[in-house]
């Protein structure tokens, strides 16, 4: 599949940054903080341009990518309790070390950006087994290697970790842009991003992420 993205350049002091944003927004998407979980509705064109960027992620280790969500309206039909989107998220791999705080200086430093587009492969997407084996495998794990590091900031949420930790939640996000609707049975369709499996550092939250049509 072919991702439209711009890459931004910004500098903060000595550090050189690059940032990725999708090249068009994201409508139909909004991230909600539903204490005590983040939840995230999508639309099916949102699900997949969220899953692109989250494999982005997982091979990326010297950039930011952040996907402006705040302010957004509820896809339609909504199930969330929000009018407009509450939070953006950036995702970045944990050895780049960003530090949130340095988040809003970054952003006034970035420049315009250059057009690119990218191309993913829903196929690469470890599949719902693959997953599974991976939770097992992390829970048992004392490492917090293949987890997420995770802050709020500035109304803004920062996922950062490894390769293995962006692959094997994208399937989450993947499943809500491959969910079909039953016209004849309205309802919703959902997964959770549980820190009972594993994809959390201590003290994180959970994403439930949800999708309506």
């Amino acid at each position: 599949m072919k991702l439209r993205i711009r890459v931004h350049q910004g500098r903060l002091g000595a550090d050189q940054f690059r940032v990725i944003r999708p090249a068009t927004p994201v409508t139909g998407a909004v991230l909600g903080d539903h204490n005590p979980w983040f939840v995230l509705e999508l639309n099916a064109d949102a699900a997949f341009t969220v899953t692109g960027l989250w494999m982005l992620a997982a091979r990326s280790r010297h950039t930011l990518i952040h996907l402006p969500l705040r302010g957004n309206t509820p896809p339609t039909p909504s199930l969330t309790t929000v009018n407009t989107g509450e939070l953006d998220m950036v995702l970045s791999h944990r050895d780049l070390q960003f530090a949130p705080h340095r988040w809003k200086d970054l952003r006034r430093r970035l420049d315009a950006g250059a057009p690119q587009t990218i191309s993913w492969n829903p196929h690469d997407v470890p599949t719902w087994d693959e997953v599974h084996e991976l939770n097992r495998h992390a829970h048992r794990r004392s490492s917090h290697r293949d987890r997420f590091h995770q802050h709020l900031h500035g109304h803004t949420l920062f996922m950062a970790g490894n390769a293995a930790a962006f692959r094997r939640t994208a399937r989450y996000v993947l499943d809500m842009a491959l969910w079909r609707p039953d016209p004849d049975r309205p309802g919703y369709h959902s997964a959770t991003v549980h820190p009972a499996d594993g994809h959390f550092a201590t003290d994180c939250r959970g994403i439930y992420l949800m999708r309506s049509q």
